[in-house]
């Protein structure tokens, strides 16, 4: 029997109103707006698809939807029609490619950051745009994990039944708004929106105690705009002219 209960679900319904938007649903909220029927769509870093789920209706879905990622996990992901098996800074497409590239949770991830940011910014259309969710360092949930090994990580997220697959060591390289800002602009994208936000502390569900301390942060850096840097998510849309 493990030592921790995680509550994630119970905590959340105790805490905030049915219909609360966490992370993944502003994500999917964004790419539904600007996603069209007919669209060639890359998701860079697609992994398996357990996490995150993205859906469409039949009138908006993409035409079609290509992951690619380092591992062969994509062969299992539903999200997509079909899979490539390539580093992100040396992608086996042609120029111009893409109506849309969207990646979630893979900028923290990456050791080379310009180079995957002109890549996708090479295989995008002139007029497509890149969508990236990605954490912001400065949060208290990433400076802890960098500063703790990454077989600790493991451990943790095992405990609280994430699949170890899916987690992978992180350098966070491109993780403020700032920094992000200026990898779509090096890359010739013109950054359209950069969100910060902060979401029910799923990480701290272990307590009611803790849960309710990361309730009270939430609340606290989403009401004042001064501590929009101490948010966790980033999302940045950008345009390639």
């Amino acid at each position: 029997m493990p030592l921790i209960r995680w509550r994630k679900q119970e905590l959340r319904d105790r805490f905030y109103p049915e219909g609360f938007l966490g992370m993944y649903d502003r994500f999917a909220g964004v790419i539904r707006e600007h996603v069209r029927a007919g669209d060639m769509m890359l998701d860079a870093g697609c992994g398996s698809g357990r996490v995150f789920q993205y859906r469409f209706d039949e009138s908006q879905r993409p035409e079609l939807i290509v992951g690619v990622d380092l591992t062969d996990e994509p062969r299992g992901n539903r999200n997509i029609d079909a899979a490539a098996r390539a580093d992100l800074a040396r992608l086996p497409f042609h120029d111009a490619t893409f109506d849309i590239v969207v990646s979630s949770h893979v900028a923290e991830h990456l050791t080379a950051p310009e180079a995957v940011f002109g890549e996708l910014a090479r295989v995008l259309k002139p007029g497509g745009r890149l969508l990236v969710l990605t954490p912001n360092r400065w949060h208290y949930v990433t400076i802890s994990a960098a500063l703790l090994p990454h077989s600790f990580h493991l451990r943790f997220n095992r405990s609280r039944g994430v699949d170890i697959k899916d987690v992978f060591p992180t350098v966070y390289r491109a993780n403020t708004a700032a920094r992000l800002q200026r990898l779509y602009e090096g890359a010739g994208l013109e950054v359209e929106r950069l969100l910060q936000f902060e979401t029910e502390p799923e990480y701290l569900a272990f307590s009611l105690p803790s849960y309710a301390l990361g309730v009270a942060y939430e609340r606290l850096v989403n009401r004042f705009d001064a501590l929009r840097n101490l948010r966790v998510n980033l999302l940045a849309v950008g345009v390639k002219k």
